[in-house]
């Protein structure tokens, strides 16, 4: 089963005409680098959203290699819209690779 970010770069990469000319292998590498490459931006614009007050704390947690899920926990009650930020991230990281951009954003 897909997760969502797995599905969103598959159906980006379906929008390339190019992409139908690569074979699996290719395909699959490019999937891989391309949602790490989202995972890492997501993760650098939720950081940056953080308020300051809250960064110290994340770094702590960080430091002693909390769990995936404590992070979650505390970034989830900082205060901050992660929803909205990721899904601002994925459309401008769709639209940089598709060169779609608008002139608004």
């Amino acid at each position: 089963m897909n997760d969502p970010f797995t599905t969103f770069i598959k159906e980006m990469l379906s929008t390339k005409a190019w992409s139908q000319q690569v074979d699996d292998e290719v395909k699959a590498q490019l999937e891989s680098d391309l949602g790490l490459q989202l995972m890492d931006q997501i993760d650098r614009a939720v950081i940056e959203a953080l308020p300051e007050d809250k960064v110290d704390g994340l770094n702590e947690l960080l430091d002693r290699e909390a769990p995936e899920e404590e992070i979650q926990q505390y970034v989830a009650t900082s205060g901050i819209d992660v929803q909205r930020i990721t899904t601002e991230t994925m459309l401008r990281f769709r639209d940089l690779y598709l060169g779609t951009s608008t002139a608004n954003g």
